[in-house]
């Protein structure tokens, strides 16, 4: 016969009823980030890469844990095991526990090969079943967490949406002067009336035995060229990174005025799949890339350049040595 757990299960969805029963299990046994737990953690095995529901690192180790909320389907469930089993004898993983409800069903291979797990592993694989009175507990813990993480990141994420946005506009004035002065610089550069005088004052400064070689020279100009792109690159990135992070900071922001005016009439709007993933998107750090305040690496910094360099130095030899044949003769 249906029972509470039934009960809680039919008002949540597919994707809630595993979230909600993962967070308040791990919450419930003491897998909070501070020590170090993450969600959804990959680890790459012979038999192909293992994505664990709850994992901590150890060194190259991994201990990792998966919960099953409902019915176990057979075939992702025995390769899952197989992935563990090759971790575990490769020692990529050190522990692993699978967690599954009592009364949901377990298909009797899917059984065995956890018993088998448990025998090939003793004291480092772990089946444990979650009785379904603490299965709701979790589930009623792990909405509660969701729900809080949604009320706390709505008021800080408006405004670091507000920041992204300045910030985004500053990398764009960035970028807009770096275009004009290299379409500036190029203009100069390649001028029919300055090539002249721009030519006969760096003939004057330079003594002959000193002009660089032209192969030097388009060496330098293509590393400054290549390092400016790599630049802009990482610029578009992190542009690209602020933009995801506003729009989603705007959705989340358009959710809590429904929620609310849905309350005052004594509807409960769910927390959606696409909820979720926006507050994940607004909670983690932007990638590091380059700053947009620094300077792209001169020719000197750069592999290429220094390549061109000795390049140069080379022929500056040969010139020499080639000189002192010329005054012997």
């Amino acid at each position: 016969m249906p029972d509470e757990y039934d009960a809680v299960r039919r008002r949540l969805t597919r994707y809630e009823r595993g979230l909600y029963f993962e967070l308040g299990r791990a919450r419930e046994r003491g897998e909070t980030p501070e020590k170090g737990w993450v969600r959804q953690f990959e680890v790459r095995t012979g038999a192909g890469a293992r994505i664990l529901d709850s994992a901590r690192t150890h060194g190259r180790s991994t201990q990792g844990v998966e919960r099953k909320s409902g019915r176990v389907n057979e075939r992702d469930a025995n390769d899952q095991l197989t992935r563990e089993r090759a971790a575990l004898t490769t020692g990529r993983m050190s522990h692993s526990r699978w967690e599954t409800v009592a009364g949901e069903r377990l298909p009797d291979k899917t059984r065995k090969q956890l018993a088998d797990m448990a025998r090939d592993f003793p004291g480092r694989f772990q089946h444990e079943v979650v009785s379904r009175a603490d299965a709701v507990r979790a589930i009623r813990l792990g909405q509660s967490l969701m729900a809080k993480q949604l009320e706390l990141i709505r008021p800080y994420e408006l405004d670091r949406a507000d920041r992204a946005r300045k910030r985004l506009e500053k990398i764009r004035e960035i970028v807009r002067a770096r275009e004009n002065q290299a379409r500036e610089n190029s203009i100069e550069r390649h001028s029919p009336a300055r090539e002249p005088a721009h030519q006969q004052a760096r003939e004057i400064a330079t003594p002959a035995h000193q002009t660089p070689a032209r192969g030097h020279t388009e060496a330098v100009d293509r590393a400054q060229r290549e390092a400016a792109e790599k630049t802009q690159a990482g610029q578009a990135a992190d542009a690209a990174a602020l933009r995801r992070q506003q729009e989603a900071a705007q959705r989340l922001a358009e959710t809590a005025r429904q929620q609310r005016e849905a309350a005052r009439n004594g509807i409960h709007l769910p927390t959606t799949q696409r909820q979720m993933a926006d507050i994940l998107t607004v909670s983690f750090p932007m990638p590091l890339a380059p700053s947009p305040h620094r300077e792209p690496p001169s020719p000197a910094e750069t592999t290429r350049g220094r390549s061109a360099r000795e390049r140069a130095r080379e022929h500056e030899r040969n010139r020499e040595r080639e000189r002192g044949i010329n005054r012997e003769r």
